[in-house]
């Protein structure tokens, strides 16, 4: 009998409309009103997810820092927590650390923080940002350096850079419970960032090398540092009864993808300078329709219209809960899921999938085999 799993799941809070296809020109059906957003949530708690991500992108619908409060003050204090994004170059970091304390003590254990360096120079421009990579991620460590001093030095606090400056700020009460910081980033100096200062070392989903190698990186700088890290990884994900009927859900998904809007998104990737979406585009290139198979159980058809990570684990519940199976194995104890629509999808994967990992659905009941997962002709 396989061990319930260790690992923490979270889901996807969608703060743009939601619906059943991706890359159209018609918006999908289903607006990001706050009933809904909570309902996700509360969904997303019912299907064993502890946690939820906003993302932070300016074509979302809504700002996700307001969003993300007003449905935590909507939603019970047992249901999941979320994991707000933020992108350093929209606040000073003396705000926001309050902020985030603040958001904490209302709703004590709901909060954490994922730091988005951005990797497009054209999206971060459209939040006033125009600093390029390498000052990015200068700014993005001096953020995070910040807000954990002000959540654990005691008040006053002062700080002066080039960057960052601020005279004896008192942040008290500090938070009542630890806030973690998840950080992504596949260069080299996102890398050194997360071994100093993260909690979680996030990757998007690549072919099981591709996170293997970056895995043995980060563990070397792990030994430097002598600061444990967790490892988180984010996909989508697209499980059915059976392969056949996920396959055929990954077919449905795309069927109506406009080719101006598959045009207009591969010229986007023009202006891309992050390594990990570059790492993602080069992963998914020369991968034609019909053809996405990336390597057994993760299919690339989300990257054909959606940007960040493009792949989803695909197959029946016992196929998705052995790749996740695998994925431990390697060291990762913290995983992001979404799907179309979200809260429809939360609660497939809570009766289908979370019970195999739980140890609740009789997993040694049928035998599992990752390798056979492959697209029905």
């Amino acid at each position: 009998m396989t061990q319930p799993s260790q690992s923490e799941f979270l889901w996807f809070l969608q703060l743009s409309r939601d619906g059943e296809f991706i890359g159209t020109r018609e918006k999908p059906p289903r607006k990001p009103t706050l009933p809904y957003i909570s309902s996700l949530i509360t969904t997303a708690g019912e299907a064993g997810f502890g946690a939820l991500l906003t993302a932070t992108n300016y074509h979302s619908e809504h700002e996700n820092y307001t969003a993300a409060i007003a449905a935590l003050a909507r939603t019970a204090q047992t249901d999941p927590g979320l994991l707000i994004a933020v992108r350093p170059g929209m606040f000073h970091p003396a705000m926001y650390a309050k902020m985030l304390a603040t958001a904490q003590n209302l709703f004590p254990g709901r909060v954490r923080v994922n730091i988005v360096t951005g990797s497009s120079p054209a999206e971060n421009a459209m939040y006033g940002d125009f600093e390029p990579h390498a000052q990015r991620y200068e700014r993005t460590r001096e953020f995070m350096t910040i807000l954990r001093q002000l959540w654990t030095q005691p008040p006053p606090v002062s700080y002066h850079s080039d960057l960052f400056a601020f005279e004896n700020a008192v942040l008290d009460p500090p938070p009542v419970q630890p806030i973690p910081i998840y950080f992504g980033g596949a260069s080299p100096v996102a890398q050194r960032i997360a071994a100093d200062l993260a909690d979680v070392y996030l990757m998007w989903g690549e072919r099981e090398d591709m996170l293997a190698e970056r895995l043995a990186q980060m563990r070397a700088l792990e030994a430097e540092t002598g600061r444990p890290l967790r490892y988180g990884l984010r996909t989508h994900v697209i499980v059915r009864e059976t392969e056949e009927e996920a396959w055929q859900a990954a077919e449905r998904l795309i069927s109506r993808v406009d080719p101006e809007v598959r045009r207009a998104f591969v010229e986007s990737y023009k202006h891309v300078d992050g390594v990990g979406q570059l790492r993602q585009i080069e992963m998914l290139r020369g991968l034609e329709e019909g053809n996405l198979l990336v390597e057994p159980g993760l299919w690339a058809g989300v990257g054909m219209a959606r940007s960040g990570v493009g792949v989803a684990l695909i197959g029946n519940p016992e196929q998705v809960a052995a790749k996740i199976r695998r994925y431990e194995a390697m060291g990762f104890s913290s995983f992001i899921f979404s799907g179309y629509p979200h809260l429809e999808e939360a609660r497939r994967f809570g009766e289908l999938v979370m019970p195999l990992l739980k140890g609740q659905g009789g997993e040694g009941s049928r035998q599992i085999h990752t390798d056979t997962v492959a697209p029905v002709a």
